[in-house]
């Protein structure tokens, strides 16, 4: 074995080590590459307030372990510490592994940075965690797909369990939204509107910037990040399962939900922004059973009146009518108790729990 640690490190080699970490996994979803190619080709807006460096180890020219080292000065403020963070991390092996997060940890290191985070891919918005459960089936929809052994790889490299998200699942056979009082005439409620797309990509952000400000690790990001996020998800989202809440003609909250492919596209060894992908999307999309609510947001200003709860209370009616069997609320920060309450009062149980891991650096990584 002849390890050698790239630091040019490229899109090609995050997709070797995918196509060979996954080769024989049935439940295999390919992630979203579209932030991580843009970071790499330099045209990513949250190189506009942050930095990151890329690492790849190869093995006779073979990739075996990739990672990127992310700073964002943003979460830097929030935490009040000089936190860094470490994502799109996949290894072969613990030797390769070993070897990019001790890259990683050095060149943070070099940027002042004394704690890093990892799976942590620079923002909650473009994942974070590794799953800790349920690995027998394909990764729910934007969520972590990480097999059992990258803790192993984490907790070998001097990472120790800091936090987690957890995933409720709500059963929508039994109705319990049924029991949720709609607004007055004060509140109207509108589904997103493909021809007006960028509008209420806007909306959301500014939203959820605003409403998550409390909550660990969210840190506000930029429109242009949001509209590079999301534009591209135009055609793949159902306009009844992305709502606001408007006062005036004025966003004042929203819910985001998607339907959960992963369930119906494993094994897909192609992102799902390749054609093939994007084919088997659309061709197979209907099969789903389960939807995902990824985001929920009131403006600081109108919480608790209801607004949150009337939301979610019609994202379940209308996956419901659209004949899913269950909802699940994903990635609810353990802190995270408002959206814990909400969540628990539809008969919210977890299922899903995905680990988010620190390592101090007191001093720079040699």
């Amino acid at each position: 074995m002849s390890l050698t640690l790239a630091h040019d490190a490229k899109l090609a080699d995050y997709k070797c080590v995918l196509n060979a970490r996954y080769a024989d996994n049935p439940c295999f979803v390919y992630p979203d590459i579209g932030f991580l190619s843009r970071v790499l080709a330099n045209r990513s807006a949250f190189l506009d307030r942050g930095r990151a460096q890329a690492f790849a180890v190869r093995d006779d020219a073979q990739p075996t372990a990739f990672a990127v080292a992310f700073v964002d000065p943003g979460l830097q403020a929030k935490t009040g510490i000089p936190v860094g963070s470490i994502g799109f991390f996949e290894a072969l092996d613990q030797a390769g592994a070993t070897v990019v997060l001790n890259a990683a940890c050095k060149w943070l290191s070099e940027q002042r940075v004394t704690e890093v985070w990892a799976p942590f891919n620079a923002n909650p918005y473009y994942r974070m965690g590794t799953r800790e459960d349920r690995f027998d089936e394909p990764p729910f929809v934007a969520c972590a797909h990480d097999p059992p052994s990258t803790r192993s790889m984490l907790e070998a490299g001097g990472f120790f369990r800091l936090t987690r998200y957890i995933n409720f699942e709500i059963d929508l056979t039994c109705g319990p939204w049924k029991q949720v009082t709609e607004q007055g005439q004060r509140i109207d409620f509108r589904p997103m509107s493909r021809w007006r797309f960028r509008r209420d990509v806007l909306a959301f952000v500014q939203l959820h910037n605003a409403a998550f400000r409390p909550v660990w690790g969210e840190v506000e990001i930029s429109e242009k990040e949001a509209l590079q996020l999301l534009m591209r998800s135009r055609l793949a989202l159902e306009p009844r399962l992305f709502q606001f809440a408007v006062i005036d003609n004025h966003p004042v909250g929203f819910v985001l939900c998607v339907a959960n492919l992963g369930e119906v596209l494993a094994p897909l060894y192609h992102p799902l922004t390749s054609l093939r992908g994007i084919f088997r999307m659309l061709v197979s999309r209907r099969r789903a059973t389960s939807v995902g609510l990824l985001a929920l947001a009131v403006a600081p200003e109108h919480q608790r009146e209801g607004i949150g709860t009337t939301l979610v209370a019609r994202a379940c009616q209308a996956a419901a009518d659209l004949g899913f069997k269950c909802l699940e609320y994903a990635l609810v920060a353990e802190e995270n108790e408002p959206s814990k309450a909400t969540v628990v009062r539809f008969g919210g149980r977890p299922c899903r729990t995905f680990g988010i891991y620190r390592r101090q650096l007191a001093e720079r990584v040699t």
